[in-house]
């Protein structure tokens, strides 16, 4: 047995960023010629040609590689972000003539769906923060606040609270998600420019959470009814133990950006993906039941990352074996996910007996694992731990 600390499992992290995701993701990753991310590389490396690209992976592709600018891990960062950004606004933003983000364009840059997602929008949200943090552009902020006055004016559900899951509408159910992401744009836009416009509407998707997402016995609801009530039938039942992780990431930002206090939340939604969310292995499990039965037994990189993340910030909020806990996963994602396919990339999805199965690497699986490392890289600089998990 050997021991890793919160430290080196960090290190480890981020030399393999440096090394082998950025690089990849800026070249085989990228299409110069048009400015936009590639939608998803082959477990080769090579670029998937066929389909049209989302704004989504637009988008986290902008917060990614902005993110390592401002921390230095790629030398050509700021020269994707520029180029990326600017595709981003040309091709999506509006390129039909109404109001809002078309949800996905063609490798010619013709409009390939038309739909207004609340989910994108969010995301869209995250990269002009993400942006303006990276280069000090704030006059992209009229774009972010454009965008909310779409999402204000059009996707509001005003007889029940929150948004639309996008228009037209499809009659599908309403979920958490994109309101969680939405929590976390107005964040990052309060981080971005201590404007306190956004951590109130940040407060208002918190409300949110604690009066609708958030139910007993102490779990976060995934699927609801357009009076965002619980789904009937298995739906209103699902649980993603991946999501519980990101809420806690989440919840600890907002404590500390405004003082009030999440702990009752915290400790609710830790302990039921702690006791329930992870197989045999020690990988987290993609869904699970109220109470707790595995339902979903695969595993993909996405809910890894957000159990570190999660750790993470348990251990700089003093909760005994988090340290050791984060140690672990990252080593884990390290092991089972990261190395385990082309350098660079990842192995996004594995079986119930815990086999490589995913058919490529989607580009929007990035936005997760950097934002894990960078979260895991900040609090072992700190010094905030030292605990080990023994391998």
């Amino acid at each position: 047995m050997t021991e890793i600390s919160l430290k080196e499992s960090a290190a480890l992290l981020r030399n393999w960023t440096i090394r082998e995701a950025l690089p990849l993701w800026a070249t085989a990753g990228f299409d110069s010629a048009t400015g936009r991310f590639r939608e998803t590389l082959t477990l080769k490396g090579e670029p998937v040609l066929e389909g049209p690209t989302r704004l989504i992976t637009q988008a986290r592709q902008v917060f990614s590689y902005a993110l390592a600018a401002r921390r230095g891990w790629y030398p050509g960062a700021n020269t994707v972000v520029e180029s990326a950004y600017a595709a981003m606004v040309r091709d999506y933003h509006e390129p039909d003539g109404k109001v809002g983000w078309v949800y996905s364009v063609h490798g010619d840059g013709r409009i390939g769906d038309t739909r207004r997602d609340l989910y994108s929008h969010a995301f869209a949200l995250l990269a002009i923060s993400s942006y303006i943090r990276a280069t000090g552009r704030r006059e992209d902020l009229a774009l972010a606040d454009r965008t909310l006055a779409y999402i204000d004016c059009d996707m509001h559900a005003p007889s029940s609270g929150g948004y639309l899951e996008g228009l037209p509408l499809t009659g599908a159910p309403r979920r958490q998600n994109p309101h969680m992401h939405l929590f976390e744009a107005l964040l990052s836009l309060w981080t971005t420019t201590r404007e306190h416009r956004y951590l109130a509407r940040a407060g208002e998707i918190f409300g949110l959470f604690t009066s609708r997402f958030f139910r007993a016995p102490g779990i976060l609801g995934e699927y609801f009814d357009e009076a965002l009530q619980p789904a009937a039938g298995e739906k209103g039942t699902i649980v993603e133990p991946g999501h519980h992780s990101e809420w806690v990431w989440l919840l600890r930002w907002f404590e500390h950006e405004t003082g009030r206090s999440v702990q009752p939340y915290v400790d609710a939604l830790y302990a039921h993906a702690a006791r329930h969310g992870y197989d045999e292995a020690g990988l987290m499990v993609d869904e699970v039941q109220i109470d707790g039965k595995h339902r979903l037994l695969s595993h993909r990189t996405w809910p890894m990352t957000e159990a570190l993340k999660a750790n993470v910030a348990e251990a700089a909020a003093g909760r005994p074996g988090a340290a050791a806990k984060a140690a672990e996963v990252a080593t884990l994602l390290h092991r089972h996910f990261l190395t385990a396919a082309y350098p660079g990339g990842w192995m996004d999805r594995l079986d119930i007996k815990n086999a490589p199965a995913a058919p490529n690497m989607p580009a929007s699986t990035l936005y997760h694992v950097l934002c894990a490392i960078d979260e895991l890289d900040r609090v072992a600089e700190e010094g905030q731990t030292d605990a080990k998990y023994s391998v």
